[in-house]
């Protein structure tokens, strides 16, 4: 093979892992910044994202530091952080308007369940979710499905004022859903509800569980069925 073709395979092998990484990077920052802006506008907290890496050869990645800020009038402590969740992408599906993710993990989430007076931050949480927000039409055009979420080994730091500002930790149940958005036309917001909404329902029943907020028990749970 001659000197003048090892050059041109060589080149041509550059442009290609060039354009893989760019397009990489760009499917990247996109998962990042529909995390954080469809999080955000759904919960109506500051949601973040540290980084997002995902393979374009097999679609599996990572997603580290997710966080949820405390709702207003709470604590500045994070309601939700997830320090890495593994993911995987039906990478075909991104040329689609119907995104398939075959499987979500999300292993040691750290809850923060914080009562203060009869108000609890993941009651709130779990009532803007249902607050009319507006979809913009890229929101509504892409559909979500999620066949697998599996959340384990997680746990709940409990704070209750009624105690003295007493703190304990208590162990999150683990949480698996299957087939999240396949029987309908779920929005990406949709899908991202029928997650977090189960998870705060089960952490506020592992918090009541933990003793620390026996007085408010009765009220809690009134609040959370209503």
């Amino acid at each position: 093979m001659s000197k003048k073709i090892l050059k041109l395979t060589a080149g041509f092998a550059v442009v290609i892992l060039f354009l893989l990484l760019v397009i990489t990077l760009s499917l990247d920052g996109m998962v990042k910044s529909g995390i954080e802006r469809n999080g955000s506008d759904l919960l109506q907290t500051r949601v973040t994202v540290d980084n997002v890496n995902i393979s374009l050869f097999n679609g599996s990645g990572t997603i580290n530091g997710f966080s949820v800020q405390n709702p207003e009038n709470y604590s500045d402590e994070s309601a939700l952080y997830i320090e890495e969740a593994s993911i995987k992408i039906d990478i075909t599906s991104l040329l689609s308007d119907r995104i398939i993710v075959n499987e979500i993990k999300l292993n040691n989430p750290e809850v923060f369940f914080e009562q203060k007076g009869f108000g609890i931050n993941l009651k709130t949480l779990s009532d803007n979710m249902d607050i009319d927000s507006q979809e913009t039409p890229e929101d509504s055009e892409a559909n979500l499905i999620i066949d697998h979420l599996k959340i384990s080994e997680g746990k709940i730091i409990v704070n209750s004022t009624l105690n003295r500002d007493q703190t304990t930790e208590v162990s999150l149940t683990d949480l698996t859903i299957n087939d999240i958005g396949r029987d309908g036309n779920n929005t990406v917001k949709q899908s991202v509800k029928e997650i977090l909404r189960p998870l705060f329902q089960k952490a506020i029943e592992d918090a009541l569980k933990s003793g620390v907020t026996e007085q408010i028990e009765d009220k809690v749970r009134d609040l959370f069925n209503n």
